[in-house]
């Protein structure tokens, strides 16, 4: 299904350890596992540091049945970049495979939603939480190029489309274009929350 949404997505599938290690000792060029968290009867995640030999600088994205405190936090723990439920649509398993790939994190909304959870037991409070989503805006604005940086900036100045055209000399369809990528790659979904964004990045006051 994701090789038809995307053809230049390759893929090997594995569905032992054993089988994985092996891909992974022939293609060190593998940038992201897909990993459940069951596989056989055992905990895909106790497989994540025997990658990570092999390929130290592996993106591990979680893709699993799993969205309770229990196994959320275990997954954390291992330092995962992604973590989706396989209640998502296809498109969303896509989406977090390209933000990883440029050094993001992703995590689902269900996954999302138990981390606060998590975050608000332990601490009784919301400031990690924050923390963490000021560090993964971070994370996803620096996958920006030179010129979404420009835009982002024009559109947090709350620029129109056709004035940030006018001004960078592009087409109002160009400028388009790069807003779109922009609110993908931030996870937002109107100017609102760019603007929110915007201030929590410190790119406006």
């Amino acid at each position: 299904m994701l090789s038809k949404e995307n053809a230049d997505l390759q893929f090997y599938n594995a569905s032992t350890k054993d089988e994985a290690l092996e891909i992974l000792k022939n293609n060190s060029d593998i940038k992201n596992a897909i990993l459940d968290i069951n596989i056989n009867g055992e905990s895909g995640l106790n497989f994540i540091d025997e990658f990570r030999v092999l390929v130290p600088d592996l993106n591990i994205i979680i893709y699993t049945m799993y969205s309770d405190m229990l196994h959320i936090d275990a997954a954390l723990k291992k330092n995962i970049q992604g973590y989706i439920t396989k209640d998502c649509e296809v498109q969303e398993i896509e989406k977090a495979i390209q933000f990883v790939s440029c050094g993001s994190m992703y995590y689902n909304k269900a996954a999302k939603e138990v981390m606060l959870s998590l975050i608000s037991k332990n601490n009784n409070s919301k400031t990690d939480y924050e923390e963490l989503h000021v560090q993964e805006l971070f994370e996803n604005y620096k996958t920006f190029t030179p010129k979404e940086q420009e835009v982002f900036l024009l559109l947090a100045q709350e620029k129109n489309t056709d004035e940030i055209a006018e001004l960078l000399g592009k087409s109002e369809k160009t400028v388009i274009n790069q807003k779109s990528i922009i609110y993908q790659k931030l996870g937002i979904k109107d100017r609102l929350e760019l603007l929110r964004a915007a201030r929590k990045l410190g790119v406006i006051l």
